[in-house]
């Protein structure tokens, strides 16, 4: 090989390589959501709750974030809770969850437990009964309203069944 073909072979090297760095998504579990202080506050407060009677559990709330997963391409596990959908019945937006029934169950997870999902496009209503990959930016910014409070959101660039 020629020292300009070289050249071409290495500058694909490098066009490629940043690429793939740019595409890698990090996979991360509900609890890399939460600070370390707070996952053993909400440890200790879960130690706390009786299950053995009808009165109900006091919720812990925390809205502390990682600010290290700001702007993060990531990828997470979880359940879809509905939030908007377009004329047509397609989903726009959602609260991705880290339980089945997470938003109806008393107490509901911490806000710093819940992404708040925005979808580019809509898509077809997925069955809320199963599990989800979603992947997208992560970003800290609260949404609260009358199902959920979040401190993340999510420019969700996927959607796909969980597969784990």
């Amino acid at each position: 090989m020629n020292r300009t073909m070289i050249r071409i072979v290495a500058a694909f090297g490098l066009l490629w390589a940043a690429s793939a760095l740019a595409n890698d998504v990090q996979e991360v579990e509900w609890m890399d959501l939460m600070p370390e202080a707070e996952q053993k506050a909400w440890d200790e407060a879960s130690n706390n709750v009786d299950h053995s009677g009808y009165a109900s559990a006091e919720e812990f709330q925390s809205w502390e974030t990682v600010g290290e997963l700001d702007g993060q391409k990531l990828r997470i596990p979880g359940f879809v809770v509905p939030v908007e959908t377009d004329g047509e019945g397609k989903l726009e937006t959602f609260f991705l969850v880290p339980y089945f029934g997470a938003c109806i169950h008393v107490p509901p997870p911490p806000a710093n437990q819940i992404i708040y999902g925005r979808l580019e496009e809509p898509i077809e209503m997925v069955n809320i009964w199963d599990a989800f990959y979603m992947e997208g930016t992560l970003n800290i910014e609260e949404v609260s309203n009358e199902t959920a409070d979040s401190a993340y959101t999510m420019a969700v660039d996927s959607l796909k069944p969980y597969s784990g």
